[in-house]
């Protein structure tokens, strides 16, 4: 070749090379980064990723990629089949009838039968507090291979809203996988779900792949329902406490998507020409639990007098800095559900001092300190915690903040013994009995127990009218303010930031990264 024709050829491999590096290949991202993958930052750590055994968002928003329920949500909140082809109720309403889909597969290769579904069911419904309430006289069995029935003693219209919940979800696994576990979490993360377990390492990441066999539901998404699909290879799901550290690493595109940030931040974030936002709502209530078997708070008095001195308005504006991220609402439902009711407003945001101080002095309250729990995992808890205590110190009470993170936060909450009042957040309820803190039988933390109350729940429970159920629940609603298992302090939208080039994305109940793209 001639030195003409050796000089045309290097010529013509250096244009292709940097053709090649200005092209935008399918899965590039608008800011030139090659990207199959997504990089979810997290506020906290997950305690398990098993279901059945845990109340946890964070649990909830990483293995709901990976597992499948027998039905969901719509985006009205009305349950629909998922892994069932249908839902079949017997005239006299005592049983259920799921005939299963047939192109369903784990990520094992095993096809869905029956016989999984029968396991799963049993198993939830002995770890979890709406299995036990909704199913604890129920059968639940294999009429074939593709068809799994509950058989109640009685018609409940509570059954199918807790099948469908995503806290404590009643997801469904491998017969195999449940024996495998016996009383012990499942160490194998095996569902049906668009996505399947990849690795998990501990204060790292946790690593899911897209399931190539995944068979998505036909039509459009629909709340949790419809359509849904991994359109990306990779999901990392990293735990960031720091909150500055998650807005750093959303700003430089160290993370695709950042979940809970600050809301101080939203200002200056929404001006960032690279970055989309999202403010979630419905998201969840701020509550603080008492622990009604403690020396203090046993009294109801003194629970009712920290309702009567708390200032919600001054509480919620020092957790978001901002009145577009909360409203103040008396309701233990959302204005989105049906089940909405304001009855008890009156009890609701006092802020009255001197009757405050009237309830301890009743109670016999001697100034002796008083714990409350609280993480920095998720720093609008421990912003609203100092205002709390501010607050109840003007009328006379002694109250020590004691912080953790929060896996160690919801370990010694379990202890009776050690601690007062504790500060935390409750996702959306489907309806009213699935409340944590209202059911005596869950043996939730905080132990609250009115037989009036079980009795008023359970009567929901046994009712398909709904306008009779939601007649009930003013009573359940109303009682609850009475009796003050929790200090309501509001309902808080969540905020989600993201890189422009991630497309997709649409919050409901939980965080999800199905349908979701890199573009």
């Amino acid at each position: 070749m001639s030195k003409r024709n050796w000089c045309i050829v290097l010529i013509a491999i250096v244009m292709l090379v940097f053709l090649a590096g200005c092209s935008t290949s399918s899965s590039g991202t608008s800011d030139g980064k090659e990207k199959n993958e997504l990089r979810v930052a997290l506020s906290a750590n997950p305690p398990t990723l098993d279901l059945h055994r845990t109340t946890a968002s964070v649990s909830q928003q990483i293995a709901f990629h990976m597992f499948e329920s027998l039905v969901t949500l719509d985006k009205d909140y009305k349950v629909v089949p998922m892994l069932a082809e249908k839902i079949e109720i017997s005239p006299d309403e005592k049983t259920i009838t799921f005939p299963l889909r047939k192109d369903v597969t784990f990520h094992n290769g095993k096809v869905l039968n029956a016989e999984d579904v029968v396991a799963s069911i049993n198993r939830w419904r002995k770890f979890s507090s709406a299995g036990r309430s909704t199913l604890s006289q129920a059968m639940v069995s294999a009429k074939d291979e593709h068809t799994a029935v509950i058989t109640l003693p009685q018609p409940s219209s509570a059954v199918l809203p807790a099948l469908a919940n995503t806290s404590q979800g009643c997801v469904i696994m491998p017969k195999e996988v449940i024996e495998e576990a016996g009383d012990n979490n499942v160490t194998q993360y095996v569902g049906t779900g668009p996505f399947q377990f990849g690795e998990w390492k501990q204060d790292q990441y946790i690593h899911l792949k897209k399931f190539a066999n995944y068979k998505p539901l036909p039509g459009e998404p629909n709340g949790m329902a419809g359509k849904h699909e991994a359109l990306v290879d990779d999901l990392y799901f990293i735990p960031v406490a720091d909150a500055a550290t998650r807005v750093a690493g959303i700003q430089s595109g160290e993370y695709d998507v950042a979940d809970d940030i600050p809301y101080d931040n939203y200002d200056i974030l929404k001006n960032d020409s690279n970055l989309v936002l999202t403010v979630a709502k419905p998201f969840c209530e701020n509550i603080i639990i008492f622990n009604t078997k403690s020396e203090v708070f046993s009294n109801v008095k003194v629970r009712q007098a920290v309702n009567a001195a708390l200032d919600l308005d001054a509480i919620m504006k020092a957790a978001t800095g901002n009145p577009d991220f909360y409203e103040i609402d008396p309701g233990l439902m959302f204005k989105e559900q049906a089940w909405y009711v304001d009855i008890g407003k009156d009890k609701y945001n006092q802020k009255n001092l001197a009757l405050a101080k009237k309830l301890l002095d009743e109670a016999g309250y001697n100034g002796q300190p008083v714990k409350l729990q609280v993480t920095r995992d998720y720093e609008y808890l421990y912003k609203s915690a100092v205002v709390v205590k501010d607050q109840l110190e003007k009328i006379g009470m002694k109250v020590d903040l004691e912080v953790y993170d929060w896996p160690t936060l919801l370990s010694k909450r379990k202890d009776e013994k050690a601690w007062d009042m504790s500060m935390t957040f409750l996702t959306i309820f489907v309806e009213p009995t699935q409340t944590l803190y209202l059911d005596s039988r869950f043996n939730w933390g905080g132990w609250y127990h009115n037989p009036e109350m079980d009795k008023l729940l359970d009567e929901i429970r046994a009712t398909n009218d709904f306008d009779k159920a939601k007649k009930i629940f003013e009573q359940v609603q109303s009682l609850s303010l009475d009796d003050a298992p929790i200090a309501k302090l509001g309902n808080m939208h969540g905020l989600i930031a993201q890189r422009k080039y991630v497309k997709g994305f649409h919050f409901f109940k939980i965080l999800s990264l199905t349908n979701v793209s890199v573009k």
